[in-house]
Parts: structure tokens; sequence; C-alpha cells
């Protein structure tokens, strides 16, 4: 009994689903490694999120383009949300640990390569610093004590 062309075509429309919910969730993980190795503020987590979710709505329709001639089927929006699941499951913490891990390390490298070269002049710019903050609250001290005696 042979399959129907038809049938292939719809389980290859949810094989196709399945693999770009598992990209997807891969590109999001990509998004919380650079969030956890470079911190910063809620307005640039909700322009990163705004960013990521246009660029599923756009994976999504180009897909739905491609393999289903844009009609909106429910297994295939099912097979995306399935493959999200299966990659969050069975890859995203291993993904995040060893990437996480592996930025932080070359990061740390890149910081004390940072120290010792820039690490004398970084010195000799906190003392002039020093100096300066010192020689305006002089500065100021003065203006005071001038301003008092008008």
């Amino acid at each position: 009994m042979a399959v129907s062309e038809t049938i292939i075509h719809e389980a290859a429309v949810l094989g196709t689903s399945v693999l770009v919910g598992a990209v997807l969730f891969l590109l999001y993980d990509l998004l919380r490694i650079f969030r956890r190795v470079v911190p910063h503020g809620t307005v640039w987590i909700g322009a990163e999120d705004f960013l990521y979710w246009l660029i599923c709505t756009g994976a999504v329709f180009v897909m739905l383009y491609q393999e289903n001639e844009g009609m909106v089927r429910g297994f295939a929006l099912g097979g995306v949300v399935v493959g999200m699941m299966l990659y969050y499951l069975l890859f995203s913490r291993l993904v995040i640990r060893v990437n996480v891990l592996a930025l932080q390390a070359v990061l740390h490298v890149f910081r004390r390569i940072f120290r010792i070269i820039l690490g004398p002049f970084l010195r000799i710019v906190k003392k002039l610093g020093k100096f300066f903050r010192k020689e305006l609250k002089k500065f100021v001290r003065a203006v005071r004590i001038g301003l008092c005696k008008l």
C-alpha cells in the first residue's frame, strides 16, 4: 500500500515546523547566553525580546508560505511549539551552561590581558583623578569662603 503524496507533503511540513521551532529556541538561547555574559537593563532586554519576536514571526511566516502556500495549519504551528519544547527539554540547559562557561573564560582572559597592558595607564589616570579632585575641593572651599565674606 503506497502512501499518498499529500500525506508525505504534510509530514514534511510537520518535520519542517518542528525544526523551525527548535532553531527559534536555539536563537533565544543565544540571546539568553548574551544576557548572562553581558548584563544590561530592562529597556535593552525589552528591545531584544521585541526584535526576537519579530524574527520569530518572520521565520514562521516564511516557513508557512514556502511549505504550505501560506495556509495557517494548526499542526504546523503545533509542530513549532513541539520543536521548541523538545529543544528546551533535550539541549537548552547544556547549550547555555557550556557556552556561558566558555564565554566567561574567554572574557576573563581578555580582562587579564587588558589589565596587564593598560594597568599602568589606569593607575596614572587614577592618581590624576585624585589630584584633581583634591584641587577642586580646595577651589570650591576657597570660593565658598570668598562668598561668605561678601
